[in-house]
């Protein structure tokens, strides 16, 4: 394996034959002793690694450390050859048989490295199934399709600018936060209204709800909401009253959590109306859809379920247990901490990925700041948890209840449907009754969040590394081919320069012997991990000329580079 093949039939018989005449034994031809000018070869570390090899082809042999920092440099044929001279080399110029790379028992050799930068990317765990059907190194260098298109997702809200000409009425600032995008359709009738806004001091994102006119005290149970951090609810961090938008609006601001989907857009309706999903997933459209509250015939709204039953419109039985065990689990923060949520619907839940939220808590506290009855609004919230719970499982918010539980009953579990009784019951009830009616399919639920916790632990091992070798690759593109340095324009072609320009030539430009690219990640991830933590590895360089080979640890390659960057930020650097 080279990676320069100028010459596709090199004279192989002479090198060969001028190799079979070297000989490095206690008393070796006359030769000078050297060391490479400017570098110096540092000691890091004693290791003996084994490439990795790759499934699509064989990388280059890999050669062990010498005991000692310096080299022999001799002159066969026109061409400068470096060797070691210390006792790890046999009589007949191999390698001992306890680090050899052929055939026989190989001897793995103890390793140590450092635990601030480990010379090798980290496998997939053997608790982890498998990401991908096809083994290979894609999975090791690169995140599934699924993970990398939601992570896209998020971030492309993230980085989404507001639209001046669609809505010149938003101010640019309300108090500490800028850059308000609407979050929703604004309507000229709304009480209430959601934007997107910037912190301006640090620079995170807010979802802020805006609560039109505002004339009331605001409520002392704001303080007990600033307080409930749990995962399945959407966090209150402030609310204050301003007058940017012309009149005593209250600002309540949010976490955000950016491509969040209510349930009702998710998985009930698309217009508007409440109605089973349109016709591009195959389930019933409402013909009632032009008037919301038009009586719609019993006849009407049983025979919409069954429609939506028979074309397989329903969620399935898994997803709304989710939706149960993630929802009981904020209403119980929030029955623990005195308070009551109270705006429980398909519009006030949000999903992002699996996990699901509870958003604007607080909100009716502030359109009703009066004392109310806090165990009969905790009742309430129970009820409504059920009738959310109901809506799913039909799919629709237009179905008595009778005609929906009859739907419950056939297309669900007992389980399922006995839950969603007792929750619409006026029996009293708290949060902790349901625990066994939920049942194992708790720990189911758990179980999918640990699985998916591991997944992108995994994930994140893998990409730990990427910055570290990002700043090796950014040193390396400044120093390498750079046209002038201090009015010398050859700094780049001489010295330590010239050695990483072999280098990048060995990592970037490799061929096959048949003198294709070899495009190796294996390789490539090798190379830059050695170089980052300075190993004594040997790797040959050869000139473009292929006139000269050069043999040099990846310890004073780092040296190499980290001389060349030092003089590059001092030439940066503007005289005082």
């Amino acid at each position: 394996m080279t990676y320069m093949r100028h010459n596709m039939n090199p004279p192989m018989a002479s090198l060969t034959t001028q190799f079979s005449n070297m000989n490095i034994e206690a008393s070796p031809p006359p030769v000078r002793k050297v060391y490479p000018r400017e570098y110096v070869p540092m000691t890091y570390y004693t290791q003996v690694p084994i490439m990795p090899e790759s499934p699509q082809s064989s990388p280059p042999a890999v050669i062990p450390p010498p005991l000692t920092p310096q080299v022999h440099l001799a002159n066969v044929g026109g061409t400068t050859y470096f060797y070691p001279t210390n006792d790890s080399l046999n009589t007949s110029g191999g390698m001992k048989a306890s680090t050899s790379q052929g055939g026989g028992d190989r001897a793995v050799p103890t390793m140590q490295y450092p635990t601030s930068c480990p010379p090798m990317y980290t496998s997939t765990p053997t608790h982890m199934p498998s990401t991908s059907k096809h083994a290979g190194l894609a999975t090791m260098f690169y995140m599934p399709e699924q993970i990398r298109n939601e992570m896209y997702q998020r971030n492309e809200y993230m980085y989404m600018q507001p639209n001046p000409q669609q809505y010149p009425d938003l101010p640019d600032n309300i108090e500490m936060y800028s850059v308000l995008i609407p979050l929703e359709n604004l309507s000229p009738h709304s009480i209430t209204t959601s934007y997107r806004a910037t912190h301006r001091q640090n620079g995170d994102h807010y979802a802020l709800r805006r609560l039109h006119t505002y004339g009331t005290v605001p409520s002392k149970r704001f303080e007990a909401w600033k307080q409930i951090d749990h995962p399945n609810i959407i966090r209150l961090h402030e609310c204050f009253i301003t007058k940017t938008f012309g009149d005593h609006s209250m600002i309540l601001v949010y976490d955000y959590h950016p491509a969040a989907v209510t349930l009702m857009n998710k998985y009930i309706v698309a217009n508007g109306a409440g109605n089973n999903l349109d016709g591009s997933n195959g389930s019933y459209h409402d013909p009632f859809s032009s008037d919301p509250d038009a009586p719609r015939p019993y006849t009407h709204q049983k025979n919409a379920m069954l429609r939506a039953v028979a074309c397989g419109a329903l969620l399935p039985e898994p997803v709304l247990w989710n939706i149960i065990v993630q929802l009981t689990a904020g209403l119980r923060a929030i029955h623990a901490a005195g308070l009551a949520c109270r705006t429980l619907d398909a519009t006030k839940v949000v999903i992002t990925g699996c996990r699901i939220r509870i958003a604007w808590c607080g909100v009716a506290d502030a359109l009703h700041a009066n004392e109310i009855d806090n165990e009969k609004a905790k009742q309430d919230d129970l009820t409504a948890l059920g009738r959310l719970i109901l809506s799913l499982a039909c799919r629709t918010i237009q179905c008595d209840i009778a005609t929906s539980v009859e739907l419950v009953t056939r297309s669900y579990s007992q389980d399922l449907k006995n839950l969603i009784v007792c929750l619409l019951s006026v029996q009293h009830k708290t949060v902790s009754d349901l625990m066994p009616m939920i049942g194992a399919r708790f720990y189911t639920q758990v179980e999918a969040f640990e699985r998916r916790a591991d997944l992108f632990e995994n994930q994140l091992a893998q990409e730990l590394d990427n910055g570290r070798l990002l700043r090796l690759l950014l040193k390396m593109s400044f120093i390498n081919e750079r046209p002038e340095m201090n009015m010398d324009l050859k700094w780049s072609e001489t010295g330590d320069r010239y050695l990483l320009k072999l280098f990048r030539d060995y990592v970037f430009h490799s061929v096959t012997p048949e003198g294709r690219p070899w495009l190796d990640l294996a390789h490539v991830g090798y190379c830059l991990n050695n170089l980052d933590s300075g190993t004594n590895t040997q790797v040959q360089l050869l000139t473009r000329d292929e006139r000269s080979l050069l043999l040099v640890t990846f310890a004073e390659l780092k040296h190499c580079l980290e001389q060349a960057f030092e003089e590059l930020t001092q030439a940066a650097t503007p005289s005082p």
